[in-house]
């Protein structure tokens, strides 16, 4: 291999690679596909990235060894910026789903306030919601319908080809703009979108059949677009995701697991509490602005013997709480972690660099940025 130039700071090129090969495995084969057409390529793993380009790892129909292949970046900006590039060219270019665009429906049929600051929407669905619901997100549009399309079934024909136009349009964008013109263009593409986790799912009645019943817990702050949409929402209306994720975290199923959640992340643990899986009960890091919010611990179902230690603090103070915990727990051998985005950084990297938590056993990410004040 050529000699290129390495990434600085070791940690943030990990943090990619590890994001990137856990959530977006599709994405990385995509790009493999779209520089090597005719190569018979069945997987591609993203092994390492340089200042050029990124190096990955695919394995061919015919071969069982493993492949090296250097693709260069192609725009100038960030890392993330410019792999991100690397996946929506490729993707549109092959005529992928860039990410699970169909759009969801919901009817709100009830709205509670659960803790002073926690909404939650009773919401019924037309269409199944998944089962297992532990992290699931949706990606709400901060609006609310009169009427409901008669028909929410996701459409299985191609692209319309206005889609296609505004994705090859979108392409040419990214790769001609300015770094700086090219972060106004995604912003303000989500501006009016906020994800929020479905809290559970079941169904309605015995005869029905599928989950079509919902919970959407809501963390409310200050007058943040996301909060003052959720406490506009009435009984009646009509909500719409645009898209749809899962969680990973498979990883909790053996070893002694760590949890760590704030506000925000208080749906996605409790699903993932609900269907514990490990024969050993977690220890559980929950913590909060104001102690009010701890009330959300009574919702949950714990795994038998579960270790929950709150922890009250200001925003700026959860990394310091968390860790004065975590340096105290003598077997920690895996976690899942969603908090404030400086704070799942300093933790993420104490897990990793002082604790040897690596890859996929260390799930500790950002679900809101301090600096956006996003909810």
């Amino acid at each position: 291999m050529n000699s290129y130039t390495a990434i600085q700071d070791v940690d943030h090129k990990i943090d990619i690679l590890d994001h990137v090969n856990q959530d977006h495995p599709k994405e990385v084969l995509a790009i493999v596909k779209s520089k090597y057409p005719n190569e018979e390529i069945i997987s591609a793993k993203l092994f390492d990235i340089f200042e050029e380009g990124i190096l990955v790892h695919t394995q061919t129909d015919s071969e069982d060894s493993t492949s090296e292949m250097f693709i260069p970046f192609e725009i100038e900006g960030s890392l993330e910026d410019q792999i991100l590039y690397l996946a929506y060219a490729a993707s549109v270019k092959q005529g992928i789903e860039i990410s699970r665009s169909n759009k969801h429906f919901f009817e709100v049929t009830d709205k509670q306030t659960i803790t002073k600051n926690i909404i939650r929407l009773t919401v019924s669905s037309p269409t199944p919601l998944p089962e297992y619901y532990a992290g699931h997100a949706y990606a709400f549009l901060l609006k609310t319908l009169q009427n409901q399309p008669k028909n929410n079934t996701p459409k299985k024909h191609g692209k319309h080809w206005g889609t296609k136009v505004t994705e090859h349009l979108i392409v040419w964008l990214m790769k001609h703009i300015s770094s700086k013109n090219r972060k106004r263009l995604l912003k303000g593409a989500n501006k009016d979108v906020r994800p929020y986790t479905l809290r559970k799912a079941w169904k309605s009645t015995e005869e029905s059949g599928f989950a079509d019943l919902g919970y959407i817990d809501i963390y409310t702050h200050n007058d943040t677009l996301g909060s003052v949409w959720a406490k506009s929402v009435m009984v009646g209306d009509i909500i719409m995701s645009k898209s749809e994720s899962k969680d990973n975290h498979q990883h909790l199923e053996e070893g002694q697991a760590l949890l760590i959640a704030d506000e925000t992340a208080y749906p996605a643990m409790a699903g993932i509490l609900e269907h514990w899986q490990n024969p050993l009960p977690p220890h559980v890091i929950l913590i909060s602005n104001k102690e009010t919010e701890q009330a959300y611990a009574k919702s949950i179902k714990f795994p038998e013997n579960t270790v929950v230690h709150p922890v009250i603090c200001a925003t700026e103070n959860q990394a310091h709480e968390a860790l004065s915990i975590i340096k105290q727990l003598e077997n920690i051998d895996t976690v899942w972690g969603a908090l404030e985005g400086d704070a799942a950084k300093t933790i993420r990297y104490y897990l990793r660099n002082e604790r040897n938590i690596i890859g996929k056993k260390n799930h500790t990410r950002a679900y809101w940025k301090i600096k956006s004040n996003r909810q």
